[in-house]
C-alpha cells in the first residue's frame, strides 16, 4: 500500500507453497496522490531496515563505522534522509544481528568451550560461576601455546586491559618470546575487574596449565594485585617489575626525577654488580633517599645484576601490552565473540610463526641471529691472550675482559646472563676457530623454533554442525550483574608516566633549548 491511504497505488503477493519464492497476485502502479505525501514520508526506513542495509560493516571489528557514516551512505545511495538518533539505533540493531545480543552471549560460552576442546585436543577451558549462576570468570589456553611453552625461555609476561562492550569486565592476558624473539601468547582470562581474587583465579589456572619450570619468572607492570596474586600462588617464582619502577621513583622524588631517570635506567640495564654499585653511588649523590627506597622494593626485583633467573632481555612487560593493543577492537564485542577473535588470532600467529621457522636459513632465530651478528662486528678490535685451553683476556683498548668458554661466562655479565657470546667471547671464538652455536642457549636454536609451533590451532567448524552433549546444553550462564553504565566507554587505557615520557622531546630552534618554541623564545639575540 501506499503512504497515502486514499491512492489507488498497490502491490499484493503471496508465498508459494513449499517453495521460497512469491508470487504477485495484483499491482497497480498509478499513484493518484500528491508527489509531497509520497517522498517526504519515509515511514519504510526505519531502523531495523537500516540495519539490515548495513550489517555487513560490522563482520569486522576493526572497521570503524559510525552513526554518521550510516546517515552519509544511506542517503548516496537510497535518497533517504535519517536522523542521527534513528542511524545510532541502526546502528545498535546491525551490531546485534552480526555478534550477537550481549547478554545472551554468555549462554553460549560452556558450547563454545566444549567445540574449542574437541576440535583443538589439549586445550584447557575454565568457567567459573557465583552462586547464582551469573558469569566471573572465564579462562582459556590453547593447545599450541601449552606446547610451545616447554620449548621458550621460562619468562612469562602478564597484563590486563579493560573491555568496552555492556557488561564491565578486564582480560588478562599471559605470554612469552619464542625463539624468534616474536610473541607467544599463553592464555587470557576475562575476568570482573583486576583484583587480587581474579589475578590470584588466573594464576591459579596458568599454574594448573603450565606448570612451575626452573629459571622461572614473572614480569609485569607494578600493579600491587599481581604482586598479591603472585606472593600467593607462586611464591617460588621471582616477580619482575623492571622500568615499571621508575614510575613510582619519579612520583615520590620529584625535586630530582629529570636526574634521576638515566641513572636509574643504567642501574636496571647493569649486567654486574660492580657496575650496578657505581651507579647506585651516583645515584645517592643527587638523592640519597633513593636507595633505602629501592632496596626495600628488592634489587632482585628489577636489575639485571642482582637477578636470580637470567632474564635479562625482558625488561619490561610490552609485548603483553601489544596484544592488547591487537585485541583493542575485539574489546567491545560481546563477551563469545571476544575468544572466538582471539582464537582466529592466535592462528594466524601460529601459522605465520610456523612458516617463518621452516624459512629460517640460519641456525639461530632472527633476534637472536641479528644480536650474535652485531656482536660479531663489535668484536674485530679486539686481541685475545689465551691462560688455558678454556680461559681467556680479551683487551679491549686499555680495558681487560675474562671469558670463560667452559663456564660460558665474561667478566662483563653479558655472556652468561644472555646466554649468547658476548664481544669478547666473540674475540675468543674467532681466535679459537670456534663456531658459536654451542655456546648460544639451545632455547634460541632453530630446533627449538620449530618446535615451539609444532602443533596448529585447528580451526573451528560453522556453529551449524556443532554437536553438543545435553550436559552441556543444560550448562545456563547468566549475564554478570556489573553492567556498565550509559556513557560512552573509554576506548584508550590511561599512559603512564614512563609512556608520556617517551613521546618526541622538541626544542626551540632559536635558542635548542626545550620547554618553547621560537615564538615565545626569550632568548633571542639583541
Amino acid at each position: 500500500m501506499c503512504v497515502d491511504d486514499s491512492c489507488a497505488w498497490n502491490f499484493k503477493s503471496s508465498a508459494v507453497f513449499k517453495a521460497n519464492i512469491f508470487k504477485v497476485r495484483s499491482y497497480n502502479n498509478n499513484h493518484t496522490c500528491g508527489y509531497g505525501e509520497r517522498y517526504l514520508t519515509q515511514r519504510q526506513a526505519t531502523s531495523g531496515v537500516i540495519a539490515s542495509i548495513v550489517k555487513d560493516k560490522y563482520v569486522n571489528p576493526k572497521n570503524v563505522y559510525t552513526g554518521n557514516d550510516i546517515i552519509e551512505d544511506i542517503q548516496k545511495q537510497h535518497g533517504i534522509e535519517v536522523s542521527y538518533m534513528k542511524a545510532g539505533r541502526a546502528k545498535e540493531i546491525a551490531m546485534t544481528m552480526i555478534r550477537g545480543s550481549p547478554s545472551d552471549s554468555y549462554k553460549e560460552l560452556p558450547k563454545y568451550f566444549y567445540m574449542l576442546e574437541q576440535t583443538n585436543p589439549g586445550t584447557v577451558t575454565k568457567l567459573h560461576k557465583s552462586e547464582d549462576g551469573c558469569f566471573l570468570y572465564a579462562y582459556v589456553s590453547l593447545n599450541a601455546s601449552i606446547k610451545g611453552w616447554e620449548h621458550c625461555r621460562p619468562i612469562m609476561v602478564v597484563d590486563e586491559s579493560f573491555l568496552k562492550a555492556a557488561y564491565k569486565g578486564t582480560i588478562l592476558t599471559s605470554c612469552t618470546h619464542d625463539g624468534a624473539g616474536k610473541i607467544l601468547p599463553l592464555a587470557y582470562a576475562i575476568v570482573d575487574s583486576e583484583n587480587n581474587k581474579s589475578w590470584e583465579w588466573f594464576f591459579v589456572q596458568i599454574k594448573g596449565t603450565f606448570g612451575v619450570r626452573e629459571g622461572m619468572c614473572i614480569v609485569s607492570d607494578r600493579n600491587e594485585s599481581i604482586f598479591n596474586a603472585t606472593k600467593t600462588v607462586y611464591p617460588e617464582v621471582p616477580h619482575c617489575i623492571y622500568f615499571h619502577l621508575w614510575q613510582n621513583v619519579k612520583r615520590t622524588f620529584k625535586k630530582h626525577h629529570k636526574q634521576l631517570k638515566d641513572i636509574f635506567f643504567a642501574l636496571a640495564r647493569a649486567y654486574t654488580i660492580e657496575k650496578f654499585e657505581y651507579h647506585m653511588t651516583e645515584m645517592c649523590k643527587i638523592d640519597p633517599r633513593v636507595q633505602p627506597y629501592l632496596f626495600e622494593v628488592g634489587y632482585e626485583r628489577w636489575s639485571r645484576a642482582y637477578s636470580k633467573v637470567k632474564r635479562s632481555m625482558v625488561m619490561t612487560s610490552n609485548i603483553a601490552e601489544s596484544i592488547n593493543a591487537v585485541n583493542k577492537d575485539a574489546r567491545e564485542l560481546p563477551v563469545m565473540r571476544l575468544p572466538e577473535y582471539m582464537t582466529n588470532l592466535l592462528q594466524q600467529w601460529n601459522n605465520k610463526n610456523r612458516k617463518s621457522a621452516m624459512e629460517t636459513s640460519t641456525e639461530l632465530g632472527e633476534k637472536y641471529d641479528k644480536l650474535l651478528r652485531e656482536n660479531l662486528i663489535a668484536s674485530e678490535q679486539m686481541t685475545v691472550s689465551p691462560a688455558t685451553e678454556h680461559l681467556y683476556t680479551v683487551f679491549e683498548g686499555v680495558r681487560r675482559n675474562i671469558v670463560c668458554l667452559e663456564e660460558g661466562i665474561c667478566s662483563c655479565g653479558k655472556f652468561q646472563m644472555d646466554e649468547l657470546p658476548c664481544l669478547h667471547a666473540w674475540a675468543v671464538l674467532k681466535n679459537q676457530q670456534l663456531k658459536p652455536g654451542q655456546y648460544c642457549s639451545f632455547y634460541y636454536k632453530k630446533d627449538k623454533l620449530l618446535r615451539t609451533y609444532e602443533f596448529p590451532v585447528n580451526p573451528m567448524p560453522d556453529e551449524s554442525l556443532w554437536v553438543i552433549p545435553i550436559e552441556v546444553m543444560k550448562d545456563v550462564v547468566l549475564p554478570p550483574k556489573w553492567k556498565r553504565n550509559a556513557v560512552r566507554p573509554r576506548k584508550e587505557r590511561l599512559r603512564s608516566a614512563l609512556e608520556k615520557e617517551s613521546k618526541k622531546a622538541f626544542s626551540c630552534s632559536v635558542c635548542r633549548q626545550g620547554g618553547h618554541n621560537r615564538k615565545t623564545c626569550r632568548n633571542r639575540p639583541k
